[in-house]
This record gives C-alpha cells, structure tokens and sequence, in this order.
C-alpha cells in the first residue's frame, strides 16, 4: 500500500467508496484552533462589552446617588411644607417674602451670574441635619429655604399664598442640585 495516498472509506448514498487524501490536505484538516488575527477580534469585542458595563455600573451608581439626594431633600421640604401648612394665616412665620426667586419662579441659593450664595433671610430658612446612612456616625445637611408670595388678595379674608421652599445638599454640589417643592395655602 503506497504511504503517500492512503485510501479511507466513505459512504455516499448508501454504497461505500475509497477515496484518496494526501499527507497535506491531511494536515490542513487537522489544524481546527484559532489564528492570532481571530484571537485578537475576540479579545477586542469582549474588551468592549467588558467596558461598557463598567461604564454602565458607574453611571448607576452615580444616578443612585443623584436619586437618593433627591429623595432626601424632597422630604425634608416636605416637612417644613406641613410645618407651614399647620400655621394659621396670622402667625408672623406666613408673611409675604423670604428667599430671592428667579423669574420663573425657581427658588435660588446662589447667584446666576456670579456663582456667589446668597444670604439666608431670617425666618424663611433652616439647616436641618440627619444620620448619614453611607457613613456609620455622620451627620449630613440639608439647608432648607422658603419663599412666601400673595398669590390671591381681594382686601377680604380670601387669600392665597404661592410658597415655594427649595432644599439642598450642603456643602452644595453641582452634580445633587437643589430640589424645589411648590404648594398654595388658601384661607
């Protein structure tokens, strides 16, 4: 038998035929693994979709944050908002003024143009600290202001006023800005 050719069985259609294979299209059969070039396109996709759930985890872990702010400084204007709604229309806390408001009515804590804070007005704001649950014994600030507007007067006992209250973080933060809350108390 020449070592060169060897005959191997094949079955075609239910009749068993010998065919011919050389030495090299042996060798090319044989070689199933991976060339350098594919080896490195894999590497490259997986390193993509490695970064990118690595982006993914720290834009979620900073929206977590953003949103637990949130969450906290809503609250907290909520609790000065019942605080202001239990008062009665004569007690001094519910006079018309408080905090500077822009424009369009949003509730400022520091100047536009300049950057600079403005000063708290008397009456109209509060610090107000809790337990920070990221930290075992911190504390974390929240500063509260207030702006009271008559929104309805007729000279009679029917009035209006438009609160605003705002609450940030402090020290402040560009990436946590300041929540705003917005409720009318009628008499």
């Amino acid at each position: 038998m020449n070592t060169a050719n060897k005959q191997y069985p094949f079955q075609i259609s239910g009749k068993t035929t010998k065919k011919s294979i050389s030495p090299n299209q042996k060798a090319i059969r044989a070689d199933k693994g991976f060339s350098l070039i594919e080896l490195m396109i894999a590497c490259f996709v997986l390193g993509i979709g490695v970064l990118s759930v690595t982006t993914m985890i720290g834009t979620s872990i900073s929206r977590n944050l953003s949103s637990k702010n949130d969450t906290i400084a809503m609250a907290v204007a909520e609790q000065i908002m019942e605080e202001l709604k239990a008062k009665n229309f004569t007690d001094a806390a519910l006079a018309v003024g408080g905090s500077t408001l822009q424009a369009d009515g949003r509730l400022l804590f520091t100047n536009p143009s300049t950057g600079a804070a403005y000063a708290t007005v008397n009456g109209y704001f509060r610090n107000i600290s809790l337990a920070n649950s990221d930290e075992a014994g911190q504390t974390v600030t929240y500063q509260v202001r207030w702006n009271i507007a008559a929104a309805f007067n007729d000279g009679t006992s029917n009035r209006l006023l438009r609160i605003t209250i705002g609450a940030r973080r402090v020290p402040s933060n560009l990436r946590l800005p300041p929540v705003q809350l917005v409720f009318v108390k009628g008499q």
